[in-house]
């Protein structure tokens, strides 16, 4: 038992502190999206929620060259507090104003709050933990994170309803506050080394890391290609629910539930896979499982296989984001991590944009049940293509390894 305790994650005080602590956070967010969505779709049209989800967006694609800087070039706790900060004036202030442009520009407020605390719990967290629980880690992390958004979406409309879109945004930035507390309660820091804030390369600096790593150069083009592919049906499944198999919109919510809770199983279990080989066959299982099920789904005939396919997404996708974000902190320098995770996300978001113009694109083009099973086998070659290319990598760098020793031999 003592062992057990020993290698736990929970024996960590900070960790028991900080993932709880970003799980309320982000069921806050779901919250504050329930209820702005709620307040644009009311007197605007679908032009303003378009709007709005592009605020949520952009701000993390706008940061890339900046946030991984900041985080790598600052005191930790200086930068979880003060973007804390930010994104409680920023609910607060969403809270009392009622027009689209002030909303609008609030939530770009928030977001760029976000673009910089994320990449700063992440790198933050394999200091607390150490670099043989960053995958563990990890996995609570987003299990949690994923139980938390499914709360929040459906508190979300509860508080709308019972004290209005005031009192839900108020109650976001009551999430964010304690995040900020916290963070200032964290007894881990992360410090730059001298001269590392006026370091020059910030989006640049992140990339060419993923890009010299033999792993990571295949694994996070897949992730972007993931992403807009994936992401894609996306735009066009409330129509395959709604119109091709005439389901109401409660259960188009069953099927996102399906989804969210399947992510934290993948989660879950990406968190109990130990090494580099064992999470890259995550990723690649993740990718294979998301291809499967868009084509199970697109050919769907009733409520249950649709039902299996949204839960074999949430699945997939849980291991995938899991595994890779384990791959990128523990594969990756700690002076840099900050600036590599920023890289990551922010292009992540960048082909999330691009994600919703091939989705509209392609339910035009395909129709709802088209779409789905072209990008569920695009996703299916992509996954048996990576995985040849994984596996190539460990046995090209096993050749090297064995060279290397020879050579030390032979000295």
């Amino acid at each position: 038992m003592k062992q057990i305790l020993q290698t736990s994650i929970w024996s960590y005080r900070d960790i028991r502190l900080v993932l709880p602590a970003r799980a309320l956070s982000y069921a806050g967010d779901s919250i504050a999206l329930i209820a702005l969505m709620l307040r644009v779709s009311e007197g605007h049209g679908p032009a303003a929620v378009t709007a709005l989800l592009l605020a949520f967006a952009v701000p993390t694609v706008v940061m890339i060259p900046f946030a991984g800087r900041i985080v790598d070039g600052y005191d930790s706790r200086t930068v979880l507090v003060w973007s804390g900060l930010l994104q409680v004036a920023a609910g607060v202030g969403l809270a009392f104003v009622h027009d689209l442009a002030s909303t609008l520009a609030l939530v770009c407020v928030l977001q760029l709050g976000q673009a910089v605390a994320g990449p700063a719990w992440g790198a933050l967290i394999p200091r607390i933990v150490g670099e043989e629980l960053v995958g563990r880690s990890t996995g609570a992390s987003q299990a949690l994170i994923g139980v938390a958004t499914l709360a929040g979406s459906a508190a979300g409309g509860l508080l709308v309803g019972m004290a209005g879109s005031r009192g839900a945004l108020l109650v976001d930035a009551g999430t964010f506050l304690v995040l900020v507390v916290v963070a200032a309660l964290v007894r881990t820091r992360r410090r730059p080394a001298a001269g590392a804030a006026r370091e020059r390369g910030g989006v640049s600096a992140g990339l060419r890391v993923i890009f010299e790593d033999g792993v990571l150069r295949i694994l996070v083009p897949a992730l972007w290609l993931f992403v807009l592919v994936g992401e894609a049906v996306n735009v066009v499944e409330v129509f395959l629910i709604t119109d091709e198999l005439g389901l109401g919109p409660e259960l188009y919510g069953a099927a996102g539930a399906a989804t969210g809770a399947g992510a934290i199983v993948g989660a879950w279990y990406s968190g109990r896979l130990d090494g580099d080989r064992a999470r890259s066959g995550g990723v690649v299982a993740g990718m294979g499982a998301i291809g499967a099920a868009s084509v199970l789904m697109g050919l769907a005939g009733n409520l249950v296989t649709l039902l299996i396919g949204a839960t074999v997404i949430g699945v997939g996708s849980g291991m995938l984001n899991a595994a890779t974000s384990a791959l990128v902190v523990t594969r990756s320098a700690e002076a840099v991590r900050g600036r590599v995770i920023a890289a990551l996300n922010g292009t992540a978001r960048s082909f999330s944009l691009l994600a919703m113009l091939l989705g509209g694109l392609a339910g035009a083009l395909l129709g709802p049940r088209g779409t789905f099973v072209s990008c569920g086998v695009a996703c299916a070659v992509a996954a048996a293509v990576v995985g040849v290319l994984v596996v190539r990598s460990f046995v090209l760098a096993g050749v090297e390894t064995k060279d290397s020793e020879l050579e030390v031999v032979s000295h």
